[in-house]
């Protein structure tokens, strides 16, 4: 296995997460769920001129996709492929990709399209050009730099949106989404249309999405798992809530989940 990734410079660095490289051999089963997340991606399948992705009862629907494209912000789960042998990719932050796609954030919610669908002949271009450069530090800097020229807008939050991510990071249990809109000096009505523009998500349902994903953090590498104190210092209602929650991002059980789970936060391995 060949993994490579490389962090993006400033300013991008406030808004991509990382750029990634990936190679490797087939791991022994057929299909991974990825988690719901507030974050989008661009994917780039540097072995064909082909994505898929799955969804429906069992995962068994397959959706296809040209061989880059964009995984927006998901609210329930969605399987691909465990075997895609050749691939790289950039990871945004919350948010951080509303400066480079010029459909607002909310448009790309539980949406999985071909880059072509919004960047036209130049996605296909940026396609044939990736696979051929030579090395990973390579491909990352034309990614980067294509990703600079399509930018419709620029490299800067709205305030209100910016000074809610820290919040929501910095204190997500004591953080109102009234008390950060007043912080903000706008109207609650003004700040959820301005945070669902740039985010995608309103700032409850980011908030719901990030708790799990805390909770994910958690309970990954951990050798056991007391549920109730995850549903206690987590901010749960009860022990329902919590699992009701769950199912809805993950499409499993936390117990399905902490039985399943594999190496890899987000992925969940399913057998054929």
């Amino acid at each position: 296995m060949i993994y490579v990734h490389r962090a993006p410079q400033p300013p991008l660095d406030r808004f991509i997460e990382t750029f990634w490289y990936w190679q490797a051999d087939a791991p022994g089963h057929a299909k991974d769920t990825i988690m719901a997340s507030g974050r989008l991606g661009v994917l780039v399948n540097l072995n064909r001129d082909y994505l898929n992705w799955y969804d429906g009862d069992g995962f068994a629907r397959n959706n296809g996709l040209k061989g880059i494209a964009l995984c927006g912000c998901q609210t329930t789960a969605f399987a691909i492929d465990a075997h895609q042998p050749h691939m790289m990719g950039a990871q945004f932050r919350a948010g951080g990709a509303y400066p480079f796609f010029a459909p607002p954030a909310r448009e790309f919610v539980d949406v999985h399209l071909s880059l072509a669908d919004v960047w036209g002949a130049d996605a296909e271009r940026l396609h044939h050009r990736l696979v051929q450069a030579p090395t990973p530090q390579d491909k990352f800097e034309i990614l980067e730099s294509a990703l600079i020229a399509a930018a419709p807008r620029e490299f800067e939050r709205h305030p209100a949106v910016a000074l809610a991510l820290a919040r929501f990071h910095r204190a997500p249990h004591r953080t109102s989404v009234r008390a950060v809109a007043d912080e903000a000096e706008v109207s609650h009505k003004k700040f959820i249309r301005l945070f669902t523009e740039e985010v995608g998500f309103t700032p409850k349902l980011y908030l719901r999405v990030q708790r799990f994903q805390r909770v994910l953090r958690a309970i990954h590498l951990a050798p056991a798992v007391d549920w109730c104190d995850v549903v206690e210092r987590f901010g749960y209602y009860d022990q329902s809530h919590f699992i009701r929650e769950f199912g809805e991002f993950s499409g499993l059980s936390p117990t399905k989940y902490f039985a399943s789970r594999g190496p890899y936060l987000q992925h969940v391995p399913l057998e054929a």
